[in-house]
């Protein structure tokens, strides 16, 4: 089991006043670093990480299979560089797209689109004294809070999903204290949050050395030391819902097609190189040609990894692309840019 030194200054979106399904900057790690001469361990460590997003597996296998292959982690790094964010060093390290999808197709390791689902989790804590609370990003009660928390950043981080905690108003607590039938409650969530899955926990302490998890966990833990058990728990029970959603968002690579799309509503140059970056980062592409201009429209013709319904998948879920018609006989989509 692999444990993250740090937290991570992740690119990816972990606040609950903005959603959104598309992993960003996918190829990007960033990676904390102690000094100059850590340089070399931090490449290391973002060449592990850039594998776990890309093939949605933690397991270690898949790093020894691309090295044991004759592949150098450093020929897979077009550039890196040092920023300082906070006050701490990190590495950023931008990984060649290409060259590991064609290593990943070579080895026939599982290639994930960057459209990626959103966990939220629901976890409420009754510590015995004082009042029980949910959990959640602003607020800081107790060493369990900042274990469970810390972990959710570093997965989210290292496996490239949005695992999401709500932050909840007055209005909010006094809906769920409110409601005890599990469609009111989870009618209350569906409201104010999106996800694709909901993980509902509550820990409370019951006696002295007592603590009971209920909900998508179910144990006891009659120990002192009743941090660890919990978080070995969670950990384990995350790892296997995040393992089941992320192996839905496969690209089959073996299989190759050519699409035609439209890109609508580009008024400048400017529009028209961020749109085509959006393009040219998802997983699913090979390659992109143009094939005309219109007015205010943009014509491709794509090479693509997958079929229709996979790129249409990770197209429907970018933050920048909104799909306004398709047509899979004919292989077009017909897209619009959102600003």
């Amino acid at each position: 089991m692999r444990f993250l030194k740090y937290t991570l200054l992740s690119f990816i979106i972990f606040s609950n006043t903005c959603f959104g399904k598309e992993f960003d900057k996918l190829f990007i790690v960033l990676e904390p670093i102690e000094s100059l001469s850590q340089i070399e361990k931090s490449i290391n460590n973002s060449f592990n990480t850039m594998i776990y997003r890309l093939s949605g597996s933690d397991s270690p296998s898949n790093i020894w299979r691309i090295i044991n292959a004759g592949n150098t982690r450093k020929s897979f790094i077009k550039s890196y560089s040092i920023k300082n964010l906070d006050n701490e060093s990190y590495l950023e390290v931008n990984f060649d797209k290409d060259l590991l999808i064609k290593v990943f197709n070579e080895l026939s390791i599982p290639v994930l689109s960057n459209s990626r689902p959103v966990i939220l989790f629901l976890i409420e804590i009754d510590p015995g004294t004082g009042v029980p609370y949910y959990l959640t990003n602003s607020q800081y009660n107790s060493e369990l809070d900042n274990l469970l928390k810390n972990y959710l950043k570093n997965e989210s981080t290292s496996r490239g999903i949005f695992l999401e905690l709500p932050e909840l108003d007055l209005i909010d607590l006094n809906q769920l204290n409110n409601y005890e039938r599990l469609i009111d409650f989870e009618d209350i969530i569906n409201e104010k949050y999106i996800f694709d899955e909901l993980i509902k926990i509550n820990i409370s302490k019951t006696g002295i050395d007592q603590w009971s998890i209920s909900g998508d966990i179910n144990m006891i833990v009659n120990e002192r030391d009743f941090i660890n058990p919990i978080i070995e728990q969670f950990k384990k029970h995350t790892n296997s819902r995040i393992n089941k959603m992320l192996m839905g968002n496969a690209i089959n690579t073996s299989k190759k097609g050519t699409i035609n799309i439209s890109v609508a509503n580009i008024n400048s140059f400017q529009d028209y190189k961020k749109s085509r970056n959006v393009i040219e980062n998802l997983v699913g592409l090979i390659d992109i040609d143009i094939s005309r201009f219109e007015i205010d429209t943009v014509f491709y013709k794509l090479g693509i990894y997958g079929d229709f319904d996979s790129i249409v998948k990770e197209i429907s879920e970018s933050n920048f692309l909104e799909i306004n018609s398709q047509y899979k006989d004919s292989s077009e989509i017909n897209i619009s840019f959102v600003r």
